[in-house]
Formats: structure tokens, C-alpha cells, sequence
């Protein structure tokens, strides 16, 4: 949790994470709050009840404490009750019975529904003995409409004389009540009703007399504490009603948000609040919640409130914060240098920057390992997990593996952590992944098959951030897609590297923001033509290790393998491999195209059905007319049609044409023609169009028609701007696209053509250049 400025993060978080870990910056979803960066730390471990302060820094709170003040009133009625009555039929009567009901309860009447007869804590409420017990509930029903605004963003307009006759008619009844618990509630009630009747100084006597200055450890004293302290605040006594929210912070963990929200409010500075503190751990306390206020990388909070009280449970959270903190900063581009991932970001750290995170991280790496050395923390075996992923992150696995050596816990929580630390140290000190240690992955992926039960319902809303399960489950996603998708890419195993994004894929827990590339994906628009040869040959071999039946078995549903093979030899030109791979595909599979062989005079468009082009054109016969045409310009003399066709089909399934999805499955607007494309003999036509250019030219030479040769050159001249390069220089590009080399061709053999009139009137470059020329 922190206050960090939206435009700060999205300048802050733009980056790629080891290989292929996008963080997409354009229209559409907003980010989840609890997954915008690749983590491995989980806050959960001992943080139990500081839910709202683990670290984000999309929203001002994490999420809800636990337990929460429902589950807490509710434990706290069963203290009372005893373990006959059962916690469920305690909320469903105090939660979801009318107030009508109540009064049948508080009655004793025996005319009750046959679900109330049966309902535990109705029959308790009914004996005589409870019945102070059952009136109360009563009154706290009348209570609820006078003091709860139902809509939380309308200033509330109080009753007063009903918040006054309640208050009456509440003092009678706890004055006649003998039962100790039930007077303290309705004196919780009574101050209740002074606070929201604005009578401050009433409400703060009123905790005073009736709660007799003696702390106690219900639920509702800490309520009525929590009162008092806002009372305390319209009356100006900001200290003191800071100090007191940061007891009931401490001891109430249901009330820890509301009361940090209040705290904040009294604009007071924890220097304030320690003279009021009975001792060091109260001021501990109030030493944690100023750390939980703030977003940047500080360790200070740790360092105040381990003098305080070593033993301090929130220490443990300001710890995971400031990781997380870590985690979000340091895991970027830059600091991954010498991986050799491909990591491209929108904008690198700065050296100075980089050293600053780096010093930030080897700080508090020291701080930690300096208090574990001391032997007082609470949760040490935690703190030392906690500095093996420290020198983890800084690439010291000999270390790491050395710290993790050294917990001997027995904690399930530190385990778990403990677990995820160590595998990832495993993993990065293998050289190989072999069959050996791919045996040993398969225990660990089994194992968190056990952790992530309970995550299905992933996106169903976002409080998914407050369930263990998810947070499991984004680990298991980041280890596949960040640790070992890239080391089986690295080692040229492209066909592991498919079966462990399947099972990244499985999880469901792609998200927009934070996500590697799918399986489908890489499938179906990465892989060469010998690598999905090689992926469906295993798929339908009978004989796999355990690990390998273990991936193959979530290998994605709905992938053609023999249509995604034919397109991967259509993407380097091979038509009559890609037709034969065709054939094998169910025509169901194949995709579809109406104007394939219709030349663009514009980029883009949509390939659809428009007189005279009605006619379906699937994959396979695109193909097979691909041949065709090869097999024609092969004889001399070859027709100027043949060249022009053939041109004009892959411009077609180029990123600037109407039929690109022949052979990819999305055409992002980021990405572009550049130099590095020629490097790969699919994006050097994909975004470059060379080929294209040449045949569009050859289609020229073998015509003696001027308006054919003027509509020739100027397809040559859109081929030939697809690969002018930009060097970072608007100008100097934008002046490179007006003088392209065809155009003086165009001007000067053909402006006398009825085509080069119609491309001078909706080519903007080509008006430029005309223009140019004039004026010299």
C-alpha cells in the first residue's frame, strides 16, 4: 500500500522482465493492483491481520484485514455463547434476521420459522437466562438505521431526536442489564449514538465512566475506543486521539483499516505520539503505521521499530514492503544486462538510477542480515529466507544457497516461502536443464499444484489479491514464464519451452500488464516450420518421461498443428510445403481470405467480401495459386499478370495488408519495420516487403503498357517506403519517405498516366515531393 502517484508508476513499471515479459502501456484494461510486477516474495508469510498495508502501488490499500469486523463480532459473540451455538448461525442471525425476527427471539415467542427453531444461537437467545442477550441484539437493530449512511458518497444528515430517544431508551436498558458483556455493549451503543449525535465531549466522558478506564479485550470496547478517539479529534486533541487509534490499530486487527485511515487524519507525527506511549512497544507500534504510510524504498521504519520491539510482528510486513518495493523497481531491463533476452523497454534507468537500486538493495540486504545476526527478531528463519532471495536477486546463488541452508523451520508459512526461494536458486545454478533435474522440477510443480487449489476464480473480481491461492498462482505463472520459458529458449529447446507456456497458459493467469507470450502464440506465429515438426512428433509419441506427460497434458486445446505448420512455411515463402501441410488440415481450420489477390493503393483496410470480390480464398488455395504462379515464372517469357499477382498476394500478407492474417494471428500498432527485421527471413518481408518490391518491379519490365508500368512503379515505391528506415530523426525520416526512389520514375516516365493522377491525389508523400522538386 502506499500513495505513489499514477503517472509516476507508469513511468516507473514500463519494462520487460528476464525474456519476453511485456508491461503494455496503451488503451485498455486498467492494471491489477496485486499483479503489475513480477514478484516472488509473498507478504502473506506471518503478515496475517496487516493485509491492507502489503505493497501496491496501484491503490491505496491492499486489501481488507483479517479477520474481518464481521468474522470478528461474530468470534466474539461465540466467546460468549460457547461452542453449542456455531459461528454460522450466529452470522445468519445477527446479519441477515429482521428486526421483526428479533423481537419474536427477545420474546420468547414459540411462533418462530422451522429455520429459526433450528438456528443454534435463536434457541440460545430464546432461553430465559439470554434474554438480555436477545433484547440487546433488538436495540442494536434499532441502533443501525440512526447511525450507518447507506450511501457512502452523500454527506449523512443525522436524526437527532432519534438518535436521542435511542440514547434514552439504551441507557434504561443497560441500567436494568446484569450480565457484564451485554452492559458493555450497549455502552458501546450508547457512546455510539453521543459521537453521531456530534456531542464529542458527552462521548469521551461516556467511554470514560462506563468502560471504567480499564482496558479490556472485546471487540466492542475496542470499537467504543475507537469512537472516543474521533471524538477526540473534532475536539481538536489531535495527539491524543492519534495515540489511541494506534492501540486499537494494534489490538483489533478488523478495525486496523478504518483506524489508519483516521490516524492519517489527525496530521500528527509519530515524535507526537511517543510521549503518550506506555512503553517501547507502543511506540513500536506507532513507529510501523508512519512506515506503512510510506511508498518509496526506506528502511528506517525497520530500523525504529526493531529498536523499539524486536519482536514486533509488523516488522515482518515493512520487510516484505520494502522487497516488494525491490521487486517492483528492480526487476526492469536494465538491471537484467547480459542476459541476452531480447529485453526492449519505453525507458531505461539511468546509470545513476541503476546504482541507486542497487545500493538500495545491498542496504537492505546488510540491515537484514545485521538484525538476524542478533537474534531477537520474532520470525528469524523468515528474515533469513528473506535475504537468500535478496542475494538471489542479486545473482549470489552460491550465497543464496548457503542462507537457505541455515533455516531449519518447522513454520508452514516460512517453508512455503522458503520452497520458492530455494527452487529458484536451484534453477539458476543449472547449467542445463536436463531430464535429472527436470525430475525434480516435476515435485516442485506438483507441489504447487497443491498450493494454487482454490485459484480458479481468478479474474472473477479483484479481491482475488486478498486469497494465498492467488498469490501461489502468480508465482507459479512467473517462475514458468520468466524463469524457465527463457533458460529452455536459451538452451534451443523451443519445444519445452512450448509445453511450459502451455502450462503457464493453464493457470488463467494472463494478465494484461504482466504476461508472457502464450503457447498459442508462440505456436502459432514464432515457431519455424522443423520446430512444429519436431513439437507435433512428441505430442503423438507414445513413450514421455513423467515430467513431460505432466506439461503435454495442459498443452492448449484448439491448436491445429498441421495448419500451424503450413503457415509457418507461408511465412518464408514456401507455398507448396505450406499446401501440403494444408491438405492435412480440417478445412474448418483453415482461415479465409476474399481479396488476397486485390492490389492495395492504400495500407491496411479489411479483407472482406465486396463486389467483385465474393469469392472465398482459403489458405490452401492461396497456396496452391502461389504455386501456380511459380511454376509459370519459371517459362519465359513470363506474363507481366504472373509477376504482378504474385507481388501484389504478398504485399497481401504483409503487416500492411488487408490479408496479413494468412499468417499471424495479430497485428499489433506497435510494432514497426526496423533494421534488425532483416535479420529474420520472415520479418524481412513481413515488415520490409522486399520480395514484393522486386516482383512488382519485374511485373514492370515484362509490360509495355504505361498506365500498367505507372501502377507497377508506384507499388514498388509503397514496398520500397515499408523499409526506409527511421533513425529516431522525424525530420530526417519524413524526408527520406518524400524522396523515395521511385518517384522520380514516376514523375518523369509517367505523369502523363490517368494512375499517376490517381495516386498523386491520395499519396501525400508523392504531392510533397512534387512540390519539392518545384521549387528548385
Amino acid at each position: 500500500m502506499n500513495y505513489k502517484k499514477f503517472v509516476v508508476f507508469l513511468i516507473s513499471f514500463c519494462a520487460v522482465f528476464f525474456g519476453n515479459v511485456v508491461y503494455t502501456l496503451s488503451c485498455g484494461p486498467t492494471p491489477d493492483p496485486y499483479d503489475y510486477y513480477v514478484s516472488f516474495f509473498s507478504p502473506y508469510a506471518k503478515g496475517g491481520g496487516y493485509e491492507p498495508f502489503y505493497y501496491t502501488a496501484l491503490t491505496n490499500f491492499f486489501g481488507d484485514p483479517t479477520p474481518s469486523e464481521e468474522t470478528a463480532n461474530v468470534a466474539d459473540w461465540q466467546n460468549y455463547t460457547g461452542s453449542k451455538v456455531t459461528a454460522k448461525d450466529i452470522r445468519e442471525c445477527i446479519y441477515t434476521y429482521p428486526k421483526e425476527q428479533l423481537a419474536a427471539i427477545a420474546e420468547g415467542s414459540t411462533a418462530l420459522p422451522d429455520s429459526v427453531q433450528k438456528n443454534t444461537f435463536a434457541q440460545f437467545l430464546g432461553k430465559e437466562k439470554n434474554r438480555e442477550a436477545a433484547r440487546y441484539l433488538l436495540f442494536a437493530k434499532s441502533c443501525e438505521p440512526a447511525v450507518i449512511n447507506t450511501d457512502p458518497w452523500s454527506v449523512p444528515e443525522r436524526n437527532t431526536p432519534l438518535l436521542s430517544a435511542l440514547y434514552t431508551e439504551g441507557q434504561g436498558l443497560r441500567d436494568k442489564v446484569k450480565d457484564k458483556d451485554i452492559r458493555d455493549r450497549y455502552s458501546f451503543q450508547l457512546v455510539r449514538l453521543q459521537h453521531y449525535s456530534k456531542q464529542y465531549r458527552e462521548a469521551v466522558a461516556s467511554f470514560d465512566q462506563l468502560f471504567d478506564g480499564k482496558e479490556k479485550s472485546s471487540l466492542v470496547y475496542y470499537k467504543a475506543l475507537a469512537l472516543k478517539s474521533g471524538a477526540l479529534l473534532y475536539l481538536k486533541d489531535s495527539v491524543q486521539s492519534a495515540y489511541l487509534f494506534s492501540r486499537v490499530f494494534e489490538m483489533a486487527p478488523s478495525l486496523r483499516l478504518s483506524c489508519f485511515i483516521s490516524l492519517t487524519w489527525t496530521n500528527t507525527s509519530s515524535e507526537q505520539i511517543y510521549p503518550l506511549c506506555k512503553d517501547d512497544h507502543e511506540k513500536a507500534m506507532v513507529a510501523a503505521i508512519y512506515g506503512f504510510t510510506n511508498p518509496a524504498p526506506d528502511v528506517t521504519a525497520i530500523r525504529q521499530v526493531y529498536a523499539l520491539d524486536p519482536a514486533s510482528p509488523a516488522l515482518n510486513i515493512l520487510l516484505a514492503r520494502e522487497i516488494n518495493k525491490l521487486e517492483d523497481a528492480y526487476f526492469s531491463p536494465v538491471l537484467m544486462d547480459g542476459q541476452n533476452n531480447g529485453i526492449v523497454s519505453i525507458q531505461d534507468y539511468s546509470p545513476a538510477e541503476k546504482n541507486k537500486l542497487l545500493a538500495r538493495l545491498s542496504g537492505l540486504q546488510t540491515l537484514v542480515d545485521s538484525l538476524v545476526q542478533k537474534g531477537k527478531l520474532k520470525d528469524v528463519d523468515l528474515w533469513r529466507v528473506s535475504s537468500a532471495y535478496l542475494s538471489y536477486i542479486r545473482k549470489n546463488y552460491p550465497a543464496a544457497a548457503q542462507q537457505l541452508a541455515a533455516v531449519k523451520t518447522k513454520d508452514p508459512e516460512v517453508k512455503d516461502q522458503w520452497e520458492i526461494v530455494n527452487l529458484l536458486v536451484n534453477i539458476n545454478q543449472q547449467k542445463t536443464i536436463d531430464s535429472a533435474f527436470e525430475s525434480k522440477l516435476l515435485a516442485s510443480f506438483k507441489w504447487l499444484d497443491t498450493k494454487t487449489a482454490g485459484a480458479e476464480s481468478y479474474w472473477d473480481s479483484w479481491g482475488r489479491g486478498e486469497n494465498k491461492s492467488f498469490s501461489f498462482s502468480k508465482t507459479y505463472r512467473n517462475l514458468l514464464f520468466a524463469i524457465l520459458a527463457p533458460r529452455y529458449h536459451q538452451q534451443g529447446d523451443f519445444v519445452k519451452e512450448s509445453l511450459i507456456r502451455g502450462r503457464c497458459d493453464s493457470l488463467k493467469m494472463n494478465d494484461y500488464f504482466v504476461s508472457g507470450q502464450t503457447s498459442m502464440d508462440q505456436i502459432n506465429n514464432d515457431m519455424n516450420p522443423a520446430t512444429l515438426i519436431r513439437l507435433k512428433d512428441f505430442l503423438r509419441q507414445p513413450v514421455k518421461t513423467p515430467y513431460e506427460s505432466y506439461l503435454a497434458g495442459f498443452f492448449p486445446e484448439g491448436i491445429n498443428m498441421d495448419q500451424a505448420i503450413g503457415v509457418s512455411y507461408m511465412r518464408i515463402h514456401d507455398f507448396s510445403s505450406a499446401r501440403d501441410w494444408f491438405k492435412k488440415a480440417a478445412p474448418g481450420a483453415l482461415a479465409v481470405s476474399y481479396q488476397v489477390f486485390h492490389d492495395q493503393l492504400q495500407d491496411f483496410g479489411v479483407d472482406s467480401a465486396e463486389a467483385p470480390y465474393t469469392k472465398e480464398i482459403t489458405q490452401l488455395q492461396f497456396c496452391e495459386r502461389m504455386v501456380q504462379l511459380q511454376e509459370k515464372m519459371k517459362t519465359a517469357p513470363v506474363p507481366a499478370k504472373v509477376y504482378y499477382d504474385y507481388a501484389t498476394a504478398l504485399f497481401s500478407i504483409s503487416y500492411y495488408g488487408r490479408t496479413w492474417n494468412f499468417v499471424k494471428d495479430y497485428r499489433p500498432s506497435t510494432q514497426w519495420y526496423s533494421p534488425e527485421c532483416d535479420k529474420d527471413a520472415f520479418e524481412k518481408q513481413y515488415f520490409g516487403c522486399y520480395a514484393a518490391e522486386s516482383y512488382y518491379l519485374k511485373a514492370a519490365q515484362a509490360s509495355t503498357d504505361k498506365e500498367f508500368r505507372a501502377r507497377c512503379a508506384f507499388m514498388a515505391a509503397r514496398c520500397s517506403q515499408k523499409h526506409t528506415a527511421n533513425n529516431g530523426n522525424s525530420d530526417q525520416y519524413i524526408t527520406a519517405l518524400v524522396h523515395n526512389r521511385y518517384f522520380p520514375l514516376l514523375t518523369g516516365n509517367y505523369g502523363q498516366t490517368k494512375f499517376y493522377q490517381r495516386a498523386y491525389d491520395q499519396c501525400s508523400y508523392l504531392r510533397d515531393y512534387v512540390k519539392s522538386t518545384r521549387k528548385k
